[in-house]
């Protein structure tokens, strides 16, 4: 069978077309999305040099753009700017520290929160800035491991 002249401008019309839409159909997803933290999620923390001692803790995450993420916490009134550095979530803070017998001590701790975006394991680091709750200055490390909420 023969393809006359404009059958076959019609052909290549047609290929042209589905080509074109292929490629804008590929160009509209990103090469590489950051990951994104949002909504409800619980925050465990581990104390091992305490026995494994657990404390959780509810964070609600709003994204606030491309690797940033806007964290409050019900339990403490707070929240805190997540940043995706280097492929992983960080959190830094100034936050008070409660001693046992119900005192709290105002900005004596700088936290440093990381944690992987696919397991969403990771560490806190504190940096107990003046003597509080009978304890010289120290810093110390604890795991965290970050649940999404049901």
């Amino acid at each position: 069978m023969a393809v006359k002249g404009s059958e076959m401008n019609l052909i290549r019309s047609f290929a042209e077309a589905a080509t074109f839409a292929a490629v804008a159909v590929g160009a509209a997803a990103p090469a590489s999305a950051a990951p994104v933290m949002s909504g409800h999620y619980i925050k465990t923390t581990i104390d091992p040099a305490g026995g494994g001692r657990t404390f959780s803790e509810h964070w609600y995450f709003t994204p606030c753009g491309d690797g940033c993420a806007d964290m409050s916490s019900p339990a403490t009134g707070g929240g805190a700017r997540a940043m995706l550095v280097n492929g992983q979530w960080t959190i830094d803070s100034t936050d008070d520290i409660v001693c046992t017998d119900g005192i709290t001590e105002a900005n004596a701790a700088n936290t440093h929160y990381t944690w992987d975006p696919n397991t969403l394991a990771g560490t806190v680091q504190v940096i107990q800035k003046q003597a509080v709750c009978d304890h010289a200055p120290q810093s110390y490390t604890l795991s965290i491991q970050l649940t999404k909420a049901p």
